[in-house]
Protein backbone atom coordinates (compact mmCIF):
# COMPACT_ATOMS: atom_id res chain seq x y z
CA UNK A 1 0.00 0.00 0.00
CA UNK A 2 1.63 3.33 -1.05
CA UNK A 3 2.41 5.81 1.62
CA UNK A 4 -0.43 8.58 2.02
CA UNK A 5 0.94 11.93 0.70
CA UNK A 6 1.49 15.03 2.87
CA UNK A 7 -1.67 17.55 2.94
CA UNK A 8 0.29 20.60 2.01
CA UNK A 9 3.66 22.04 2.02
CA UNK A 10 5.35 21.01 5.36
CA UNK A 11 8.00 23.01 7.34
CA UNK A 12 11.58 20.58 7.22
CA UNK A 13 11.85 20.11 10.95
CA UNK A 14 14.70 17.25 11.50
CA UNK A 15 17.18 15.72 9.11
CA UNK A 16 18.90 12.88 9.82
CA UNK A 17 22.38 11.90 8.08
CA UNK A 18 22.63 8.21 7.27
CA UNK A 19 25.34 6.04 4.87
CA UNK A 20 23.53 4.48 2.25
CA UNK A 21 24.56 0.90 4.40
CA UNK A 22 21.78 2.09 6.67
CA UNK A 23 18.86 2.59 4.80
CA UNK A 24 16.01 0.07 5.76
CA UNK A 25 13.30 -1.68 3.95
CA UNK A 26 10.80 0.99 4.50
CA UNK A 27 13.21 3.69 3.24
CA UNK A 28 13.28 1.72 0.28
CA UNK A 29 9.41 1.60 0.21
CA UNK A 30 9.33 4.81 0.89
CA UNK A 31 11.66 5.96 -2.21
CA UNK A 32 10.06 3.93 -4.31
CA UNK A 33 6.68 4.84 -4.08
CA UNK A 34 7.53 8.41 -4.09
CA UNK A 35 9.27 8.06 -7.26
CA UNK A 36 6.66 5.73 -8.78
CA UNK A 37 4.28 8.91 -7.89
CA UNK A 38 6.29 11.08 -10.31
CA UNK A 39 6.28 10.33 -14.30
CA UNK A 40 8.72 13.20 -14.70
CA UNK A 41 11.35 10.67 -12.63
CA UNK A 42 11.91 8.51 -15.49
CA UNK A 43 15.37 6.38 -15.70
CA UNK A 44 17.51 4.70 -13.69
CA UNK A 45 18.89 7.10 -11.35
CA UNK A 46 16.31 7.96 -9.83
CA UNK A 47 15.66 3.82 -8.37
CA UNK A 48 17.14 3.17 -5.07
CA UNK A 49 19.15 0.57 -6.08
CA UNK A 50 21.52 3.08 -8.04
CA UNK A 51 21.97 4.70 -4.67
CA UNK A 52 22.53 1.79 -2.85
CA UNK A 53 24.80 -0.11 -5.51
CA UNK A 54 27.48 3.21 -5.72
CA UNK A 55 27.21 4.17 -2.12
CA UNK A 56 30.02 1.68 -1.12
CA UNK A 57 32.38 2.67 -3.55
CA UNK A 58 31.95 6.76 -3.92
CA UNK A 59 34.00 8.73 -1.37
CA UNK A 60 31.82 10.33 1.18
CA UNK A 61 28.27 8.82 0.24
CA UNK A 62 25.50 10.15 2.37
CA UNK A 63 21.65 10.32 2.73
CA UNK A 64 19.71 13.05 4.18
CA UNK A 65 16.64 11.65 5.46
CA UNK A 66 14.02 14.46 5.98
CA UNK A 67 11.27 14.87 8.32
CA UNK A 68 8.24 16.68 8.47
CA UNK A 69 5.68 16.79 10.92
CA UNK A 70 7.19 13.90 12.76
CA UNK A 71 6.92 11.60 9.56
CA UNK A 72 9.41 11.08 6.83
CA UNK A 73 8.91 13.32 3.82
CA UNK A 74 11.76 12.72 1.53
CA UNK A 75 15.86 11.78 0.95
CA UNK A 76 18.83 13.21 -1.07
CA UNK A 77 22.07 10.94 -1.82
CA UNK A 78 24.83 13.10 -2.03
CA UNK A 79 28.93 13.97 -1.37
CA UNK A 80 30.48 17.01 -0.23
CA UNK A 81 33.40 18.24 -2.19
CA UNK A 82 34.91 21.05 -1.21
CA UNK A 83 32.55 22.68 0.90
CA UNK A 84 29.82 21.58 -1.86
CA UNK A 85 27.07 19.76 -1.80
CA UNK A 86 26.54 17.40 -5.18
CA UNK A 87 24.48 14.96 -6.25
CA UNK A 88 25.53 11.55 -5.13
CA UNK A 89 27.73 9.75 -7.89
CA UNK A 90 28.70 13.43 -9.67
CA UNK A 91 30.02 13.86 -12.45
CA UNK A 92 28.58 10.29 -13.63
CA UNK A 93 24.85 11.35 -12.31
CA UNK A 94 23.17 12.53 -15.29
CA UNK A 95 20.21 12.85 -13.80
CA UNK A 96 19.05 14.10 -9.89
CA UNK A 97 16.66 15.03 -7.37
CA UNK A 98 15.28 15.54 -4.00
CA UNK A 99 12.77 12.22 -3.68
CA UNK A 100 9.82 13.05 -1.72
CA UNK A 101 6.56 13.14 -0.85
CA UNK A 102 3.84 14.78 -2.81
CA UNK A 103 3.38 18.15 -1.32
CA UNK A 104 6.87 18.52 0.16
CA UNK A 105 9.27 20.98 -1.20
CA UNK A 106 11.71 21.32 1.34
CA UNK A 107 14.38 24.57 1.70
CA UNK A 108 17.12 23.06 0.63
CA UNK A 109 19.06 26.24 2.28
CA UNK A 110 18.13 23.75 5.57
CA UNK A 111 20.03 21.00 3.87
CA UNK A 112 23.39 22.77 3.35
CA UNK A 113 23.34 23.81 6.81
CA UNK A 114 22.70 19.68 7.97
CA UNK A 115 25.75 18.79 5.54
CA UNK A 116 28.07 21.33 6.34
CA UNK A 117 28.19 22.41 2.97
CA UNK A 118 28.63 25.96 1.69
CA UNK A 119 27.37 26.04 -1.64
CA UNK A 120 25.10 23.42 -3.81
CA UNK A 121 25.89 22.33 -7.48
CA UNK A 122 23.35 20.30 -9.64
CA UNK A 123 24.00 20.23 -13.32
CA UNK A 124 20.51 17.74 -14.50
CA UNK A 125 18.38 18.43 -11.59
CA UNK A 126 14.92 17.17 -12.42
CA UNK A 127 11.68 18.49 -10.37
CA UNK A 128 10.66 21.21 -8.52
CA UNK A 129 13.24 23.41 -6.40
CA UNK A 130 13.41 25.35 -3.28
CA UNK A 131 14.53 27.88 -3.19
CA UNK A 132 14.64 28.05 -6.85
CA UNK A 133 18.44 28.52 -8.17
CA UNK A 134 19.35 28.08 -11.67
CA UNK A 135 21.71 29.01 -14.30
CA UNK A 136 20.23 27.09 -17.27
CA UNK A 137 17.70 24.79 -18.66
CA UNK A 138 18.77 21.54 -20.23
CA UNK A 139 16.98 19.92 -22.40
CA UNK A 140 16.94 16.21 -22.09
CA UNK A 141 16.91 14.07 -25.19
CA UNK A 142 15.41 10.49 -25.73
CA UNK A 143 14.70 8.48 -28.70
CA UNK A 144 11.06 7.37 -27.19
CA UNK A 145 9.56 4.07 -28.88
CA UNK A 146 6.15 3.25 -27.23
CA UNK A 147 4.82 2.22 -30.78
CA UNK A 148 7.79 0.15 -31.44
CA UNK A 149 10.76 0.26 -33.71
CA UNK A 150 9.34 0.67 -36.95
CA UNK A 151 7.41 3.67 -36.33
CA UNK A 152 10.16 5.22 -34.36
CA UNK A 153 12.10 4.96 -37.20
CA UNK A 154 9.43 6.07 -39.62
CA UNK A 155 8.80 9.49 -37.71
CA UNK A 156 12.39 10.33 -36.88
CA UNK A 157 13.21 9.31 -40.88
CA UNK A 158 10.33 11.54 -42.67
CA UNK A 159 11.75 14.80 -40.24
CA UNK A 160 16.06 13.92 -40.58
CA UNK A 161 15.99 11.50 -44.11
CA UNK A 162 19.47 12.89 -45.15
CA UNK A 163 20.99 11.59 -41.34
CA UNK A 164 18.99 8.19 -41.89
CA UNK A 165 19.75 7.92 -45.33
CA UNK A 166 23.77 8.26 -44.44
CA UNK A 167 23.82 5.54 -41.49
CA UNK A 168 21.64 3.32 -43.76
CA UNK A 169 24.54 3.58 -46.29
CA UNK A 170 27.22 2.94 -43.43
CA UNK A 171 25.37 -0.57 -42.71
CA UNK A 172 24.83 -1.46 -46.06
CA UNK A 173 29.05 -0.56 -46.20
CA UNK A 174 29.74 -2.41 -42.99
CA UNK A 175 27.77 -5.65 -45.08
CA UNK A 176 30.08 -5.38 -48.01
CA UNK A 177 33.29 -4.84 -46.27
CA UNK A 178 33.34 -6.93 -43.42
CA UNK A 179 29.87 -9.16 -43.96
CA UNK A 180 28.58 -7.29 -41.21
CA UNK A 181 29.20 -7.29 -37.62
CA UNK A 182 27.93 -9.39 -34.84
CA UNK A 183 26.02 -7.56 -32.34
CA UNK A 184 25.06 -8.63 -28.61
CA UNK A 185 23.27 -6.68 -25.60
CA UNK A 186 25.67 -7.95 -22.56
CA UNK A 187 26.42 -7.49 -19.01
CA UNK A 188 29.44 -5.70 -19.07
CA UNK A 189 32.65 -7.92 -18.20
CA UNK A 190 35.86 -6.17 -17.09
CA UNK A 191 37.29 -6.90 -20.28
CA UNK A 192 34.45 -4.50 -22.02
CA UNK A 193 34.86 -1.89 -19.50
CA UNK A 194 38.56 -1.26 -19.27
CA UNK A 195 38.20 -1.58 -23.47
CA UNK A 196 35.21 1.82 -23.04
CA UNK A 197 37.72 2.87 -20.06
CA UNK A 198 41.12 2.63 -22.32
CA UNK A 199 39.58 4.79 -25.21
CA UNK A 200 37.78 7.27 -23.13
CA UNK A 201 40.66 7.99 -21.49
CA UNK A 202 42.46 8.65 -24.66
CA UNK A 203 39.65 10.84 -26.24
CA UNK A 204 40.37 13.16 -22.86
CA UNK A 205 43.76 13.17 -23.44
CA UNK A 206 43.52 14.10 -26.93
CA UNK A 207 40.35 16.59 -26.12
CA UNK A 208 41.97 18.26 -23.26
CA UNK A 209 39.12 17.18 -21.07
CA UNK A 210 39.75 15.83 -17.43
CA UNK A 211 40.05 12.82 -17.16
CA UNK A 212 37.24 11.63 -14.98
CA UNK A 213 38.76 7.92 -14.56
CA UNK A 214 42.38 8.88 -13.68
CA UNK A 215 41.07 9.25 -9.87
CA UNK A 216 40.18 5.47 -9.89
CA UNK A 217 36.50 5.37 -8.07
CA UNK A 218 34.69 6.70 -10.97
CA UNK A 219 35.89 3.22 -12.41
CA UNK A 220 34.88 1.36 -9.16
CA UNK A 221 31.28 3.09 -9.35
CA UNK A 222 30.56 1.50 -12.68
CA UNK A 223 31.79 -1.96 -11.55
CA UNK A 224 29.55 -1.95 -8.75
CA UNK A 225 26.23 -1.47 -11.11
CA UNK A 226 27.89 -4.19 -13.31
CA UNK A 227 28.24 -6.89 -10.43
CA UNK A 228 24.36 -6.05 -9.48
CA UNK A 229 22.59 -9.71 -10.05
CA UNK A 230 19.02 -7.93 -11.30
CA UNK A 231 17.94 -9.09 -14.21
CA UNK A 232 16.11 -5.79 -14.67
CA UNK A 233 18.24 -3.07 -13.30
CA UNK A 234 22.14 -2.48 -13.58
CA UNK A 235 24.79 -2.17 -16.44
CA UNK A 236 24.62 -3.79 -19.64
CA UNK A 237 26.28 -3.35 -23.08
CA UNK A 238 25.99 -2.86 -26.61
CA UNK A 239 28.65 -4.20 -28.55
CA UNK A 240 29.76 -4.72 -32.03
CA UNK A 241 32.24 -6.89 -32.54
CA UNK A 242 33.84 -8.39 -35.45
CA UNK A 243 35.70 -12.57 -35.97
CA UNK A 244 35.79 -11.39 -32.16
CA UNK A 245 37.64 -8.46 -31.78
CA UNK A 246 36.03 -5.49 -30.30
CA UNK A 247 34.66 -3.03 -32.72
CA UNK A 248 32.21 -0.49 -30.59
CA UNK A 249 30.74 -0.75 -27.36
CA UNK A 250 28.26 1.39 -25.50
CA UNK A 251 27.70 0.85 -21.69
CA UNK A 252 24.14 2.24 -20.76
CA UNK A 253 22.56 1.77 -17.38
CA UNK A 254 18.64 0.61 -17.32
CA UNK A 255 15.68 -0.49 -16.32
CA UNK A 256 12.41 -2.04 -16.68
CA UNK A 257 11.47 -0.01 -19.51
CA UNK A 258 13.88 2.50 -20.44
CA UNK A 259 18.01 2.74 -21.14
CA UNK A 260 20.22 5.29 -20.38
CA UNK A 261 22.62 5.33 -22.91
CA UNK A 262 26.37 6.19 -20.87
CA UNK A 263 29.89 5.67 -22.55
CA UNK A 264 30.00 4.95 -25.90
CA UNK A 265 33.47 4.11 -27.53
CA UNK A 266 34.78 2.69 -30.46
CA UNK A 267 37.81 1.44 -32.72
CA UNK A 268 39.15 4.62 -34.46
CA UNK A 269 40.07 2.48 -37.21
CA UNK A 270 36.38 2.30 -37.97
CA UNK A 271 35.76 5.83 -38.14
CA UNK A 272 34.64 6.25 -41.85
CA UNK A 273 31.46 3.55 -41.03
CA UNK A 274 30.10 5.42 -38.34
CA UNK A 275 29.88 2.62 -35.96
CA UNK A 276 29.25 4.81 -32.99
CA UNK A 277 25.64 5.89 -34.34
CA UNK A 278 25.26 2.35 -35.92
CA UNK A 279 25.06 0.58 -32.71
CA UNK A 280 22.83 2.99 -30.91
CA UNK A 281 20.64 1.95 -33.63
CA UNK A 282 21.29 -1.67 -33.34
CA UNK A 283 20.49 -1.17 -29.79
CA UNK A 284 17.38 0.47 -30.24
CA UNK A 285 16.52 -1.86 -32.64
CA UNK A 286 17.14 -4.71 -30.49
CA UNK A 287 15.34 -3.87 -27.38
CA UNK A 288 12.05 -1.79 -28.44
CA UNK A 289 10.41 -5.45 -29.29
CA UNK A 290 11.33 -6.48 -25.74
CA UNK A 291 9.33 -4.08 -24.45
CA UNK A 292 11.84 -0.99 -23.68
CA UNK A 293 10.22 2.52 -24.79
CA UNK A 294 12.92 5.17 -23.58
CA UNK A 295 16.09 5.32 -24.67
CA UNK A 296 18.04 8.73 -23.85
CA UNK A 297 20.94 10.84 -24.75
CA UNK A 298 21.29 12.50 -22.21
CA UNK A 299 21.46 16.65 -22.51
CA UNK A 300 24.61 17.23 -24.46
CA UNK A 301 24.37 19.21 -27.80
CA UNK A 302 25.85 16.14 -29.58
CA UNK A 303 25.01 16.50 -33.58
CA UNK A 304 23.86 13.29 -33.75
CA UNK A 305 21.06 13.79 -31.08
CA UNK A 306 18.99 15.59 -32.45
CA UNK A 307 17.85 13.22 -35.86
CA UNK A 308 17.62 10.43 -33.02
CA UNK A 309 15.81 11.88 -30.43
CA UNK A 310 12.98 14.57 -29.01
CA UNK A 311 12.56 16.78 -26.21
CA UNK A 312 12.18 14.26 -23.19
CA UNK A 313 11.43 16.80 -20.55
CA UNK A 314 13.50 19.76 -19.09
CA UNK A 315 16.30 20.03 -16.08
CA UNK A 316 18.35 22.69 -14.41
CA UNK A 317 21.77 23.45 -14.06
CA UNK A 318 23.23 25.72 -11.74
CA UNK A 319 23.85 26.37 -7.95
CA UNK A 320 22.25 27.22 -4.74
CA UNK A 321 24.66 29.29 -2.21
CA UNK A 322 23.25 30.34 0.88
CA UNK A 323 25.33 33.23 1.22
CA UNK A 324 26.75 34.08 -2.18
CA UNK A 325 31.06 35.08 -1.74
CA UNK A 326 31.75 38.22 -2.36
CA UNK A 327 34.13 37.28 -5.36
CA UNK A 328 30.75 35.77 -6.62
CA UNK A 329 28.88 38.63 -6.62
CA UNK A 330 31.66 40.92 -7.88
CA UNK A 331 31.93 38.26 -10.57
CA UNK A 332 28.32 38.67 -11.83
CA UNK A 333 28.48 42.21 -11.47
CA UNK A 334 31.34 42.32 -13.76
CA UNK A 335 30.21 40.16 -16.82
CA UNK A 336 26.56 42.37 -16.49
CA UNK A 337 28.61 45.37 -16.86
CA UNK A 338 30.35 44.18 -20.02
CA UNK A 339 29.41 43.66 -23.59
CA UNK A 340 28.45 40.76 -25.48
CA UNK A 341 27.33 39.38 -22.36
CA UNK A 342 26.12 35.91 -23.57
CA UNK A 343 29.40 34.85 -24.66
CA UNK A 344 31.10 35.58 -21.78
CA UNK A 345 27.89 33.71 -19.70
CA UNK A 346 28.86 30.63 -22.47
CA UNK A 347 32.46 31.10 -21.39
CA UNK A 348 31.91 31.56 -17.35
CA UNK A 349 29.47 28.50 -17.68
CA UNK A 350 32.15 26.34 -19.39
CA UNK A 351 34.51 27.04 -16.97
CA UNK A 352 32.35 26.08 -14.57
CA UNK A 353 31.30 22.62 -15.64
CA UNK A 354 35.42 22.13 -15.85
CA UNK A 355 35.99 22.85 -12.40
CA UNK A 356 32.80 20.86 -11.05
CA UNK A 357 33.92 17.95 -12.81
CA UNK A 358 37.64 18.27 -11.56
CA UNK A 359 36.14 19.23 -7.71
CA UNK A 360 33.78 16.18 -8.41
CA UNK A 361 36.66 13.42 -9.03
CA UNK A 362 39.59 14.50 -7.30
CA UNK A 363 39.11 14.08 -3.31
CA UNK A 364 42.89 14.65 -2.67
CA UNK A 365 45.32 17.77 -3.01
CA UNK A 366 47.73 15.81 -4.79
CA UNK A 367 44.39 14.91 -7.24
CA UNK A 368 43.34 18.67 -7.47
CA UNK A 369 46.64 20.47 -7.91
CA UNK A 370 47.29 17.81 -11.30
CA UNK A 371 44.44 18.34 -12.29
CA UNK A 372 43.82 22.41 -11.98
CA UNK A 373 47.70 22.87 -13.21
CA UNK A 374 46.71 20.76 -16.42
CA UNK A 375 43.59 23.07 -16.70
CA UNK A 376 45.84 26.04 -16.60
CA UNK A 377 48.37 24.71 -18.89
CA UNK A 378 45.46 24.35 -21.39
CA UNK A 379 44.22 27.63 -21.22
CA UNK A 380 47.69 29.20 -21.76
CA UNK A 381 48.07 27.42 -24.63
CA UNK A 382 44.90 28.55 -26.27
CA UNK A 383 45.79 32.22 -25.47
CA UNK A 384 48.77 31.73 -27.42
CA UNK A 385 49.41 32.70 -30.92
CA UNK A 386 49.53 30.69 -34.04
CA UNK A 387 52.74 31.22 -35.57
CA UNK A 388 52.62 30.66 -39.72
Amino acid sequence: MPPKPLRHVSALNRIEILQVKDLTERDVGLWTAWRDLRPELVGPYFDVRYVQAIGAVVPGARVARLYTEGRIGGYFAYQVRAGVLQTLGAPLSDYHTLIAAPGFTPDLNLLLRATGAKRMDFQGWVGPMEPAAHTAVLNRRAALTPDGFDAWYEKQDHEHHKFFKNVGRCERNIVKDFGGFDFTWERVTPDVMDWIIGLKRDQYKKTGLHDIFDCGWTRDLLASLASLPDEDYGLRAGVFRHEGKLVAAEISLMDRTSIHLWFPAYDPAYYRYTVGIVLTMAIIRHLSPLGYTSFDFGTGGEDYKSPMTVHAGECLEGSLQYAPALGSRMLDVAVALLPARPKLEQARLSLRRRVNVIRSTEVSLGGWSRALMAMGQRAVMRLKPVRN
